[in-house]
């Protein structure tokens, strides 16, 4: 693949300078286009050593808006880096909607590193190829443009020059033992090379390999792949017509544009409703539930199961100081632990998470309470905000609310389109997979109560001081769409549970019980994973 490059391609110096003009001025127009669509794109390079990637990167950023754009050097991960999955530190830096984001190297140095010296094995490397390709896949399919670049030269080209770099004192800090060690294992790494980008190039995020001998060639070629990519996605090209000179200008005088454009995003509302033929939303009292006619998980539920007062009471005060120690040994373990609860709306899941972390040290956990996402989090992939809210290595989250609202509310109330919650079940269960794989416990609860409990709840919130701010216009209008969301969660519970990351279903009609079981089935998956406690 790579022999065949043709690195003999040259462009000159003259050449290279009129049409650099041109490239960065359509390129412009594609940063605001991008903008004005709020479509994300991701530009990873990646290549030998000594290929010039920087010079590259400050070529095609030099006359963007920076106020659109970040660049990100991508070096080993740091020490609290390393207490998350791998991926953890890419996913915060995935740009929102409407920017760019540039890697000079990427999600790909670390993995081609450790193969290279022999630190992955097979099994490994094969599913950190699978992690990448579901990353990439994910983003895409949430919009985003994704290319990445292999800057190519040969070993010859890449000795001559390091030596002309390490010749002089004001360069030969650029040259580190790393790439040394790369030029000598050159074949080495080129066969890597070639076996990455064989599992990693796809459609949606394409390899493009650049003969990189000739550094205005190079530039060019990048710019040119971009601007390719940028203008089928964005369904139109540049329309000013003005010599170079007036281009020039131009670049420094429209951040007007820009600003005009912020301006619109800050004042837009929240997404629109997509909606069927009929006027209900798309797959919602339009849709079909795809199991079978008749069949519900949540039907079968045995709701009439009750605790005795004394005996909650009791079970509770175990269950609690067994799961303060499995807490200590968490934290001695270096496990990270994701406990999510979903459920109907009065079903208790507040009450049994005060009672889960009653008696755990408070350095130990952290309870999120999700709602609608907001700022920063509603500009990006909707993964994105449970990404940055993973607990690291020794630590506890609990998730009031999760990343299954994608399919349960904005399924039912249409914020996410049919094919957005579709391929939500792939994208969790892939996520809840790497969690796992990295080595995080994930203990999931769906709360189920019947229609009648949840009325007598409403009601008696209502009635109560203290407790009728819990109760919201939203609560009602749910209520109204039990069936939709039965079926919805159907779906969930059997699309989303995995040997790994099972769900329990929690029967919540009497409290006292579904507390206890919650309580019990942490404590057993925690001894699972964790060895046994003895009080």
């Amino acid at each position: 693949m790579l022999e065949q490059v043709d690195l003999t391609l040259t462009l000159s110096k003259r050449d290279y300078r009129q049409r650099l003009v041109d490239l960065q001025m359509r390129l412009y127009d594609m940063e605001q286009a991008l903008f004005e669509a709020r479509i994300p794109a991701l530009f990873a390079f990646e290549g030998w050593a000594g290929a010039a990637k920087v010079r590259t990167i400050s070529a095609i950023t030099r006359r963007l808006d920076p106020r659109g754009l970040r660049v990100y050097s991508i070096t080993p991960p740091r020490t609290y880096e390393m207490q998350y999955p791998w991926l953890y530190r890419f996913w915060l830096k995935t740009p929102s909607y409407g920017q760019i984001a540039i890697f000079d190297r990427s999600w790909y140095r670390h993995v081609l590193g450790e193969r290279v010296r022999g630190e992955l094995s097979v099994a490994d490397w094969r599913a950190r190829c699978e992690d990448i390709g579901a990353f990439e896949r994910q983003l895409a399919d949430d919009g985003a443009v994704i290319l990445k670049f292999w800057l190519h030269i040969s070993q010859r080209e890449q000795g001559r020059r390091f030596k002309k770099l390490l010749g002089d004192k004001t360069t030969a800090w650029q040259v580190t033992e790393e790439d040394l060690w790369q030029h000598r294992h050159y074949e080495r790494v080129r066969d890597v090379v070639e076996d990455m980008i064989a599992r990693t190039d796809t459609p949606y995020a394409p390899w493009i390999i650049i003969p990189a001998t000739c550094g205005h060639y190079a530039r060019v070629a990048a710019f040119e792949a971009i601007l390719s990519a940028l203008e089928a996605r964005i369904g139109r090209r540049p329309v000013i017509d003005v010599d170079a000179e007036s281009r020039e200008e131009l670049l420094d005088s429209r951040g007007a544009s820009f600003r005009r454009s912020l301006d619109v995003l800050r004042t837009r509302g929240a997404r629109p409703m997509f909606t069927s033929g009929n006027g209900a939303p798309e797959g919602v009292s339009a849709g079909v539930s795809p199991l079978p006619t008749g069949i519900s998980i949540l039907r079968r539920v045995d709701l009439s199961q009750r605790l005795d007062p004394r005996k909650y009471s009791r079970k509770l005060n175990q269950l609690q100081a067994k799961l303060r120690l499995l807490g200590f040994q968490v934290y001695l373990q270096k496990r990270p632990v994701v406990v999510v609860f979903e459920g109907w709306d009065a079903a208790g899941k507040g009450g049994t998470i005060q009672r889960i972390t009653e008696k755990l040290d408070p350095r130990s956990y952290v309870v999120h309470a999700i709602a609608a996402p907001t700022g920063d989090d509603k500009a990006h992939h909707y993964l994105y905000r449970f990404w940055r809210r993973l607990p690291p290595r020794g630590q506890i989250a609990v998730f009031d609310r999760s990343w299954y609202g994608r399919v349960l509310v904005e399924r039912v109330e249409g914020f996410a389109r049919p094919e957005e919650w579709q391929r939500a079940y792939a994208e969790i269960n892939e996520f809840e997979r790497q969690l796992v794989e990295f080595g995080t416990i994930v203990v999931k609860f769906w709360l189920h109560l019947s229609p009648e409990e949840q009325l007598r709840r409403f009601e008696e919130r209502q009635s109560i001081p203290y407790k009728a701010w819990k109760l919201t216009e939203e609560d009602w209008r749910n209520r109204e769409k039990w069936p939709q969301y039965e079926a919805a969660a159907d779906e969930m519970l059997l699309r989303t549970s995995t040997p790994a990351a099972p769900w329990t279903i929690i029967e919540a009609e009497d409290k006292r019980f579904a507390r206890v079981k919650a309580l019990r089935t942490l404590v057993r998956r925690l001894e699972a994973e964790l060895g046994r406690v003895k009080l």
